[in-house]
């Protein structure tokens, strides 16, 4: 707000009177209120930059908060090798794991790892005509994957670069019999020029061997269309037809001929089935394996003919990787294995042996609680030093001004009794998934002497599982999954999917719930222990997170126990997962409503959803609204004072007449006093 300036800055003349100094002094005094109201509006933008800072501090918290609403972070495992061959493991195996992996130790010899097939032409510098001798004549082979054909037409011009273009952007030329076009797919190589060579590599490793079906209708001439170009058991790709099974069920083991490099079967006249009937071949081929056909004088001369085919300066034959794990053979035309451990995806790098141990990985968990912890403390800090600090005397800076602003505020007492109540109370952990400890044989082999019985939670809906001395893993799954209270809702109708549902895997009790929903466990009687699923965490100094010990804990800070934290998961990951998952997702739901700033109706007013927002907000409104009484007050005094200078200067007309008359008065009075 501008320094008020004087209406009147000259005396009167025939007065003499400061006319302006009296205006202002009048005016001065009108403006009191805005002095005190342009105080009030800085302690308001002192105590917003206060509540930002609040905000600012509940957002790091809640982006400590995120990821440990994720069961996978207490669940995560890692795969650590050591080699039982000599040399580094990595060479040899190296894995990805996620958390659904079981704990677990395997002994991996690997034999071999799958390359992929590669030829290689001899050195060939110039044009094909350039050599010597040149090439004869324009020529035509084919390139051969898995039931897919490229004819590359090579002309005398053509050097070894503009030949490999011509692989690469060749597509299948095999006939699809359902349109009688092409496919006009890749071939699944890739064709480069090193030091002088042609080099044709398949793009996937290994023999890639496969078997499909492919359903062809019998046509009217002795020739059909097979949907595959076909190759003989003796090439590379090892073409086989291994069965021909008409719709009827018959089948025919001969009476046909199939040209490899072709897409055509060929029946001897009067054999096969009849005209328009739908029969199945059956095709065995080594489908990244490559063949390579046609003018066997181009081959010959390019240095790929099957001559070459057995030597390594013309030849990469394919192979599978060969390995065993626990003592069983595996091969895979991919070094990538996924299908073997659940969880589990296996790099085969190389020759070698190797001990593989599935472990808990606490890292992620672990420290991702300590981020939490310390996030948490430094908001305590903020509200403890914000409640404690008393107002400066004399303060002159706005850092000085701040204190003790919210000394007492009951947004931050609320908060921080929030705070610690959601740390220290009891919670009902809730599960997607829980699996037991390995139970072999009865429960009474686990010390159950009679009967017990534990609820199984979804929802609304709880299911009471009785456990028996005579009961197995096998028998309590059988149990929760055709409970009534699992299959049916309250009015008795039944779930399209089962609220939860059990099974035994490696000889641990699994319970699982139904997409979108979490179930809680609770039981009486040891039930729980017995079938291996334990006593759940309900607090979370079970896990090592704790009020903090100094001053009776009057601070609400955490401290935590890394060692008990681990401890914990190492016992029961799934329901460390459970806690801490209910846990943060109630504080993140706590911080959304305290700065959320998306907005809300309330009445016929629009209002951030969180409450410091919300805080913030009205501390604007109020800025805005003393702005308008200002600003109100201001063309008051702008009328009053325009005012006072229309009355001061009739006052000074009216006095200038005064003394006119005074002045004729006193002459009349002289002149009166000389005649006498």
């Amino acid at each position: 707000m501008g320094e008020y300036q004087s209406t009147f800055s000259i005396p009167g003349i025939s007065s003499q009177i400061d006319w302006g100094a009296m205006a202002d002094k009048l005016l001065e005094n009108a403006r009191k209120p805005i002095t005190l109201w342009t105080k009030q509006q800085d302690t308001l933008e002192l105590k917003i930059g206060l509540f930002n800072e609040f905000s600012a501090s509940m957002k790091t918290l809640r982006s400590a908060v995120t990821p440990l609403k994720l069961e996978s972070i207490y669940k995560a495992k890692t795969a650590e090798f050591s080699s039982i061959s000599g040399g580094d493991a990595a060479g040899i195996l190296s894995a990805t794991v996620d958390a659904s992996a079981a704990i677990a130790r395997h002994e991996i010899d690997v034999t071999r790892k799958a390359v992929a097939e590669a030829r290689f032409s001899k050195q060939i510098l110039g044009t094909m005509a350039d050599e010597d001798p040149p090439l004869a004549a324009p020529a035509v082979f084919s390139v051969n994957v898995g039931g897919r054909r490229a004819d590359i037409t090579v002309q005398l011009t053509d050097t070894l670069s503009t030949i490999a273009d011509k692989i690469n952007t060749a597509k299948d030329a095999t006939i699809d019999p359902a349109t009688g076009q092409p496919y006009g797919e890749g071939l699944g190589v890739v064709a480069t020029v090193l030091d002088g060579k042609l080099v044709i590599k398949s793009v996937g490793t290994g023999l890639g061997k496969t078997k499909s079906d492919w359903e062809i209708t019998r046509g009217s001439t002795d020739t059909d269309l097979l949907g595959f170009t076909a190759m003989d058991a003796a090439s590379p790709s090892a073409g086989n037809i291994a069965k021909i099974k008409d719709e009827n069920g018959n089948v025919y083991p001969a009476h046909f001929t199939v040209l490899p490099g072709t897409d055509t079967i060929v029946w001897d006249t009067g054999e096969g089935p009849p005209s328009g009937v739908k029969y199945t071949v059956t095709y065995e081929v080594n489908s990244n394996a490559l063949s390579l056909t046609g003018d066997n004088a181009l081959l010959t001369f390019l240095g790929l003919d099957n001559s070459t085919l057995g030597d390594p300066n013309h030849r990469v034959a394919a192979q599978d990787a060969e390995f065993r794990i626990d003592g069983l053979l595996v091969t895979r035309s991919s070094n990538d294995v996924d299908d073997l451990l659940d969880g589990v995806k296996l790099r085969i790098n190389g020759p070698g042996s190797v001990i593989m141990d599935i472990t808990q990985d606490a890292e992620q968990a672990v420290t991702g609680a300590k981020d939490f912890v310390d996030a948490y403390n430094d908001v305590m800090d903020w509200i403890n030093v914000r409640l404690s600090e008393s107002t400066q005397k004399d303060a002159n800076d706005d850092f000085s001004k701040k204190f003790g602003l919210l000394h007492g505020n009951s947004m931050l007492w609320q908060s921080k009794s929030q705070l610690r109540t959601m740390m220290t109370s009891s919670v009902i952990a809730k599960y997607t998934q829980k699996a037991g400890e390995t139970i072999i044989g009865p429960l009474s082999n686990r010390g159950l002497s009679s009967p017990s019985t534990f609820e199984l939670t979804v929802g609304v809906r709880t299911a009471r599982i009785e456990v028996t001395p005579s009961d197995t893993l096998a028998s309590i799954a059988s149990k929760i999954n055709s409970s009534y209270e699992m299959l049916h809702d309250p009015e008795g109708r039944t779930y399209p999917i089962p609220m939860a549902s059990a099974k035994v895997v490696n000889n641990q009790l699994v319970i699982e719930a139904s997409p979108g929903r979490k179930f809680s466990l609770a039981g009486d009687g040891g039930a729980l222990e017995a079938v291996g699923l334990g006593t759940p965490f309900t607090l979370l100094s079970q896990l090592g997170i704790t009020t903090e010990s100094a001053d009776y804990g009057k601070s609400g800070k955490l401290e935590f126990d890394q060692e008990k934290f681990m401890e914990a998961l190492r016992k029961d990951p799934d329901g460390v997962a459970a806690i801490m998952t209910t846990v943060m997702s109630s504080m993140d739901d706590y911080i959304d409503g305290m700065v959320n700033t998306s907005q809300q109706q309330v009445g016929t007013a629009t209002v951030p959803k969180g409450r410091i927002a919300g805080q913030i907000y009205a501390y604007q409104s109020e800025i805005t609204s003393i702005d308008k009484r200002i600003s109100d007050l201001e063309r008051r005094l702008e009328v009053r004072a325009r005012g006072l200078y229309e009355s001061f200067a009739r006052s000074e007309v009216r006095l200038a007449e005064l003394q006119q008359q005074a002045q004729w008065l006193a002459s009349v009075v002289t002149q009166l006093q000389g005649k006498s």
